[in-house]
C-alpha cells in the first residue's frame, strides 16, 4: 500500500480540502494490485499458455531448466545434411562466416540483433548483430534482384 501511495495517481488526494473523493479508494485498491503484480516474481504469472518458470524449477533427478539449456548448439546439424530446401537461404548463408551464420541461427531462434550476436560471442554485440542484420539484408535483396532478372530475361 505504500508503495500505491507514492504513485503519482495521489497527488489529486492533496489538493482536495480535507474530504476524500469516492473514487479514491477504487482507485487505491486498483493501483495497489498493478504494484504487487509489478513486484510479483514473473515465474508466478500465468500466461495464456501455462506458467513461465523460473531456469530452477526442479525437473526431477536433481535437474532443472538450466541445465536443459544449451550454450552451444549446432543449428546446421538438425537440417538434412546442412542443405535447406529453399535455395535462396542456401546462398545467402554460404555468403556468411561461421560466426555471421551463428548469429543469424541465433536470430532465428527467437532473439534480437544484439543478443544474436552476444549468444555468438561478439564483443561487441549490437555493432555486430547490426552489421550482420545489413550483411544479411543486402544478401537476399541481391538474390531477389538476380531471381527477378533471371525471371525477366528472354
Amino acid at each position: 500500500m505504500e508503495t500505491a501511495l507514492l504513485g503519482p495517481w495521489s497527488k489529486s488526494l492533496w489538493s482536495t480540502d480535507g474530504f476524500l473523493p469516492v473514487t479514491a479508494v477504487s482507485t487505491l485498491r486498483a493501483e495497489a494490485r498493478a504494484v504487487h503484480r509489478q513486484l510479483g516474481p514473473v515465474w508466478r504469472r500465468g500466461t495464456r499458455h501455462g506458467r513461465v518458470l523460473s531456469l530452477d524449477a526442479a525437473l526431477g533427478d536433481g535437474l532443472s531448466l538450466y541445465d536443459l539449456v544449451v550454450s552451444e548448439v549446432d543449428y546446421l546439424a538438425h537440417t538434412a545434411g546442412g542443405v535447406f530446401e529453399d535455395d535462396r537461404l542456401n546462398h545467402v548463408l554460404r555468403a556468411l562466416n561461421p560466426v555471421e551464420r551463428a548469429v543469424v541461427f541465433a536470430y532465428a531462434e527467437g532473439t534480437t540483433w544484439s543478443e544474436a550476436a552476444a549468444h555468438a560471442g561478439a564483443t561487441d554485440p549490437d555493432a555486430f548483430g547490426e552489421r550482420v542484420r545489413r550483411k544479411t539484408r543486402r544478401l537476399a535483396a541481391e538474390q531477389h534482384r538476380r531471381a527477378e532478372l533471371a525471371r525477366t530475361a528472354p
